[in-house]
């Protein structure tokens, strides 16, 4: 059976359509820029069960540092492994263990995965002594979003043994 469209015809449309799309596909691809960076904004709490088995109060400032996924485990940062960003904060959670007002806001960073880990320094003689709140990594994961502020509270769930 023979075509009613002369093949010239077919063979204009045929390129003309494909020209569009291309056309179409280069202008979304510059209409949609490429994400940016992205910030933590960091509450921190700490479970409140812990507060009347502590010699002192749950006050001090909080030391710790955020790390990429790949460099940190459940069992902490890797060895080597170099933080993205230091964290220092005032806090007193003696009332009922927080969570505390947003407090340190991160410097911008790639979206991506990472772990807070750090301690509560309770004695004013560095952060790890015993009894001094300290996060388990695993509660402490979270992805940064990019072009956005991500609100995170640092969970403290354990006194340093």
């Amino acid at each position: 059976m023979r075509s009613s469209f002369p093949p010239l015809l077919v063979a204009l449309t045929l390129l003309v359509g494909c020209t569009g799309s291309a056309s179409d596909s280069e202008a979304d691809s510059e209409a949609a820029p490429a994400p940016g960076p992205g910030t933590l904004v960091l509450s921190f709490q700490m479970e409140a069960d812990l507060i009347p088995s502590m010699e002192v109060p749950p006050v001090g400032t909080f030391e710790g540092s955020v790390f990429a996924e790949e460099d940190c485990t459940a069992m902490g940062p890797n060895e080597g492994a170099v933080a993205i960003e230091d964290v220092s904060a005032a806090l007193d959670l003696s009332a009922d263990g927080g969570p505390s007002e947003p407090l340190y806001t991160t410097q911008a960073m790639d979206a991506q995965v990472v772990w807070v880990v750090g301690c509560l320094d309770v004695d004013a003689n560095g952060c790890g002594d015993a009894d001094d709140p300290i996060t388990i990594p695993n509660d402490n994961k979270v992805a940064v979003l990019a072009d956005a502020a991500t609100p995170f509270i640092v969970q403290m769930n354990m006194l340093r043994p």
